[in-house]
């Protein structure tokens, strides 16, 4: 395997090719750049990679508009010393997010998981979903009013309990009380869009606008539409939260 190394401090380039040779002595590191204007000419100049090793932060900006601009997909196990970035590295389907300093057993697990997926010769996208082919509810019917409504899943923004109530929110802002209890939509949503991060709130991957660190290792986030209830991960829930928004789950 040919591994490119994007990455802008000198210590953690060289931390990360000691790991290499530790957890995967048989890769090759062929090449190392600092920003995305060297990474591109890099592209530009050489056979792509197998693999790319990509700190967030690069000299001239984030490292998600080099990927979001090639013709072609590269794996890409993305590094940064913060959480906040998950969600893009989803977004723009990172095979990993690897926080700082990287740990060898993961970066062990995160360079398994392009071996395996290599040899399944599945993108990493159609893998996950492959994982989860079993069929989930995309329709709901729900009162609205002197109306019946019907939902589709994608316009689900969050569902959250008060007062033992169950309310849906859509993209539009629009607010229902529906009679359909959260553990029921927990078991029929895909649980590749949505995921219950607290006893009280389930949200849509696409309703999460920036993620910020919490107390206890919790992860806060601010929902598009913006929610008025407490959107925190509860501490037992946060690691399987954090699989989720790289489709580990």
């Amino acid at each position: 395997m040919r591994i490119l190394i994007l990455e802008n401090e000198l210590h953690a380039v060289e931390r990360l090719e000691k790991l290499i040779k530790l957890v995967a002595p048989e890769k090759r590191v062929i090449g190392k750049c600092t920003s995305i204007s060297e990474t591109n000419q890099w592209l530009n100049e050489n056979e792509y990679p197998d693999l790319v090793l990509s700190d967030v932060h690069l000299d001239d900006g984030l490292s998600f508009d080099i990927f979001r601009k090639l013709d072609k997909k590269l794996q890409v196990i993305f590094i940064s010393a913060y959480d906040t970035y998950a969600i893009d590295a989803f977004k723009a389907e990172g095979l990993h997010y690897l926080l700082k300093p990287v740990d060898q057993h993961e970066l062990k697990e995160a360079i398994n998981r392009y071996d395996v997926n290599s040899s399944k010769k599945l993108p990493v996208q159609e893998h996950n979903m492959k994982v989860i082919s079993k069929k989930y509810q995309e329709r709901f019917i729900i009162n609205a009013g002197n109306q019946i409504r019907l939902i589709y899943d994608v316009d689900i923004a969050y569902i959250f309990t008060e007062n033992k109530a169950v309310f849906l929110v859509n993209f539009n802002n629009q607010k229902f009380l529906v009679d359909i209890s959260l553990e029921t939509f927990e078991k029929t949503l895909n649980p590749a869009l949505f995921y219950r991060i607290n006893r009280q709130v389930i949200v849509n991957l696409h309703a999460i606008h920036k993620m910020i660190p919490a107390s206890k290792q919790r992860i806060g986030l601010t929902l598009v539409p913006s929610a008025a209830q407490e959107t925190v991960t509860s501490f037992e829930r946060t690691p399987n939260f954090k699989k989720w928004l790289l489709g580990d789950m």
